[in-house]
């Protein structure tokens, strides 16, 4: 028979889930049974919980990780928002630990603690499609300062005895005795609370118990309110407008929750989820920009901006900054569809300047990069169309060379390839060379062209996907001509065929028709220029 060293692994996202848990761990760790069954059930649990926050190598989770979840009888995930599958589609640490311990001797005993966001909300690691009827433990609330609403604690209370029975092999007919003495055990802890929380308040002025509870209650309503608003804002704002019912939907869903979240938001003593917040900024303003309303739409921009800004410097949460960045990519945005030059040169500056300090204050996290890239690429842009065509190139370049950043941090976590960034990078390198070629810098534009081409081949040499290769195709026509002002007729020969080949590999792939049509009309010019 297998030996576990320990009775649970839990499984969480640092960023969202890390309060509820070590409430979880420290409640299991220190949970004594009653006196009337601790003599048959009664052992002290062990629980493995990682500090490491995934900062760790992939070396680091093979020798240390996985061994501690490979012997643990139960895995406790904790579900939160941002416990579900990171952008991309790609795989993390979560995802991993519930994959490796699947396939371990523990498999199939899987506990899921919902410690925020919607109770019915989506699971990680697909634990719905795999366990359909899978039991959620309710654990929202838990954190350092549980104790203080009553309420809360007599349902996390009941709530925990549903991950201790299976620990302790407790059966079912013995949960309604265990449910009874821990009842009994609330009472009396509850009595000795409100018995000395009644004392210092008579001491310090007669204020009474029960409007103190109503108060705790009151706040949590409150809280609970505004986070319900924001998901439903958050899951709004990702649906794709595609058509008009869709964007009439949209609409009205992120309105009403905008409302709401406003409405929870005046005088609540607890921060708001500036998520949510800074995307009913956003909405709004984009809502000023269609009716040309210039200066309220810059106002709810740079409240967004504010707002976010605030947040962070008050908590330095990843979510803050992250709102920060999108505050401000809009804002950029905005200004560069108003030709306002001037002012989203500015805003593209902050938003690189704080995607790299921001980054730097959250270990160089992924979404950081994406951010500082997407200000580089824009940049260059604002560039181009000032014919500052030197500068142009050089921020493209630079903004390709964060992108690979970018991808060797995913690589780092256990990712897989995102073909998107991949094609991004090979653009940016194609613009770069373009530059460079419109000031007849032939050497230099050849060796972007050259870059772009490397950027989206696989080991093979081979583009893996077929967006990636309509771009890497286009970097090779801009490539035949590039060597024919070089006076190289065998190197555009040979970038010739390269580029019928690759457009011949997309014709023949799974690819939309959009990107087949595309890399058709591609194939037609570049027969067209003749030899």
């Amino acid at each position: 028979m297998f030996e576990f060293n320990y009775d649970a692994f839990i499984s969480y996202r640092r960023s969202d889930g890390i309060a509820v848990a070590r409430w979880l761990r420290r409640t299991l760790v220190g949970f004594c049974l009653p006196a009337a069954l601790r003599g048959v059930y009664g052992k002290k649990l062990r629980v493995y919980l990682d500090t490491a926050y995934e900062r760790g190598t992939s070396d680091f989770y093979q020798q240390s990780i996985k061994p501690a979840l490979l012997s643990s009888r139960y895995l406790i995930v904790v579900a939160t928002p941002d416990a579900m599958r990171r952008p991309g589609g790609v795989e993390d640490w979560i995802e991993r630990e519930i994959r490796d311990f699947s396939a371990g001797p523990g498999a199939g005993n899987v506990i899921v603690a919902r410690g925020a966001g919607d109770f019915d909300g989506p699971l990680p690691g697909d634990l719905k499609q795999t366990f359909p009827n899978i039991e959620i433990v309710d654990l929202r609330g838990a954190g350092p300062l549980w104790f203080l609403s009553f309420s809360r604690v007599v349902r996390l209370s009941a709530e925990k005895l549903k991950i201790v029975a299976p620990l302790l092999n407790i059966p079912p007919e013995e949960m309604p005795r265990l449910r009874q003495e821990e009842e009994r055990r609330q009472q009396t802890q509850l009595g000795a609370v409100a018995g000395a929380t009644l004392g210092t308040l008579v001491a310090v002025g007669g204020l009474s118990v029960l409007a103190l509870i109503n108060q705790y209650k009151a706040i949590r309503a409150n809280d609970d309110s505004m986070f319900a608003a924001s998901s439903m804002i958050g899951e709004a704002a990702n649906l794709r407008a595609d058509d008009a019912d869709t964007l009439r939907t949209r609409r009205l869903i992120i309105g009403r929750g905008c409302d709401l979240l406003d409405k929870a938001d005046q005088g609540t003593a607890s921060d708001p989820p500036i998520n949510g917040i800074v995307t009913c900024r956003l909405e709004r303003g984009a809502h000023r920009e269609a009716l040309h309303e210039d200066k309220e739409a810059r106002k709810e921009f740079g409240d967004a901006i504010e707002r976010a800004a605030l947040s962070h410097r008050g908590r330095a949460r990843v979510d803050s900054a992250l709102a920060l960045l999108q505050a401000r990519q809009a804002y950029a945005e905005y200004l560069a569809r108003q030709k306002d030059k001037d002012g989203a040169g500015r805003a593209f500056a902050d938003l690189l300047d704080d995607s790299r300090r921001l980054g730097k204050e959250h270990d160089g996290r992924a979404q950081f990069i994406r951010f500082e890239a997407e200000a580089l690429g824009q940049t260059g842009d604002l560039h181009v169309a000032a014919n500052r065509h030197q500068e142009a190139a050089d921020s493209y370049d630079a903004g390709a060379d964060a992108l690979k950043r970018l991808l060797d941090a995913r690589k780092s976590d256990g990712r897989s390839e995102d073909y998107q960034i991949v094609g991004w990078r090979v653009r940016l390198f194609r613009l770069a060379g373009q530059q460079c070629a419109a000031l007849d810098r032939l050497d230099p534009a050849a060796e972007q062209f050259k870059l772009a081409v490397g950027a989206g081949s696989s080991r093979d040499g081979k583009p893996a996907d077929a967006s990636v290769a309509y771009e890497v195709a286009i970097a090779q026509a801009y490539l035949v001509l590039i060597e024919r002002k070089r006076g190289n007729a065998a190197a555009a020969a040979d970038a010739k065929q390269a580029a019928l080949n690759t457009i011949d590999a997309v014709a023949g792939s799974k690819a939309e028709a959009g990107i087949k049509q595309r890399a058709a009309d591609l194939k037609r010019w570049i027969e067209q220029q003749g030899n």
